[in-house]
């Protein structure tokens, strides 16, 4: 009798049906065999975005720019930073850092009088759902003071 151990939280598309019966058919009449099929079915998928820090947490409201930079874990190419909903001009630098310039403009945009609190959070966007597999989504979020 064959063993096969798959990943039940794993999609099992078509094609690797097949390949799993073509090796049982195969080792079929072997009087025992073990095999271990484990499929990466989530490669590309998008994590979800947590965030941890914000750098500076406050700014002043007389800035004329200000560097935000949002640290966390699961960021890709295509996350943005959101202020109170609305995406920011963001850059990636890596999978734990985002940065955007918040400028006279932008205070104007959120409100940007002294004791405003923006609500900072990331957003990430997977293209291609995989069924039992991250697919972005928003991250918690955390309090930007203007003061």
């Amino acid at each position: 009798m064959c063993a096969f151990l798959v990943d039940p939280c794993k999609p099992f598309p078509a094609a690797r049906i097949a390949f799993v019966t073509l090796l049982t058919l195969l080792l079929s009449g072997w009087t025992t065999c073990a095999a271990i099929v484990n499929f990466n079915s989530c490669i590309g998928t998008v994590p979800q975005p947590q965030i941890t820090s914000l750098s500076p947490d406050t700014i002043p409201s007389n800035a004329e720019s200000v560097q935000l930079i949002v640290t966390g874990s699961g960021f890709v190419p295509q996350s943005q930073i959101l202020s109170n909903g609305s995406a920011l001009q963001t850059t990636f630098t890596d999978s734990h850092h985002l940065h955007a310039t918040i400028t006279q403009q932008t205070f104007g945009s959120f409100g940007g009088s002294v004791g405003s609190m923006v609500q900072i959070s990331v957003r990430s966007q997977g293209s291609n759902p995989v069924s039992g597999c991250p697919n972005g989504g928003n991250s918690s979020t955390l309090v930007l003071v203007i003061n």
